[in-house]
């Protein structure tokens, strides 16, 4: 299943790949969601960089440089979803508040990992995302960092792992 296709969901929505006219809305969504859910993981200095990553410029430094994304669209053309990930490593991965406990997050977790046949991901888990991460089968391999600011937790996920 190529990476550039675009996935038609059950309910309307529409999981694709990350263009170059989603990033002001891909930074919007990002940002909305992470002071919503995990503003608390960050200093102020952590935060100030964490802002500066997201980035339409920043965004797009990294999409051309090695990294893959795919986004959610929903019926109304918003987005609801995003990954980003460059080789096995999950940098971000966000849903929109009105669309969580819909499974997005898993159907873009499942189609990176289904799409590159990956055999095993990492991904430094928010406290707000590590609950889903180990439903996921990621297993913790360390205890909580705080590093430049920002609390969080290595993880990984190997196949057959779980």
């Amino acid at each position: 299943m190529p990476f550039m296709e675009m996935v038609f969901l059950d309910d309307g929505r529409v999981l694709r790949p990350c263009g170059l006219d989603d990033l002001e809305a891909v930074s919007e969504l990002v940002l909305t969601e992470a002071e919503r859910s995990i503003r608390h993981d960050f200093d102020e200095d952590g935060w100030a960089d964490f802002v500066e990553y997201l980035s339409s410029d920043h965004l797009l430094k990294r999409l051309v440089t090695g990294s893959k994304a795919l986004v959610i669209q929903d019926v109304d053309d918003k987005l609801s979803g995003y990954i980003e990930m460059v080789g096995g490593q999950i940098l971000l991965l966000f849903i929109a508040e009105h669309a969580q406990r819909l499974n997005l997050a898993s159907r873009l977790l499942n189609r990176i990992r289904d799409t590159f046949e990956l055999k095993e991901l990492y991904v430094n888990s928010s406290t707000a995302g590590f609950d889903f991460y180990l439903d996921q089968q990621f297993e913790p391999v360390e205890d909580w960092k705080l590093m430049a600011g920002v609390k969080f937790r290595p993880m990984k996920w190997q196949e057959n792992s779980g």
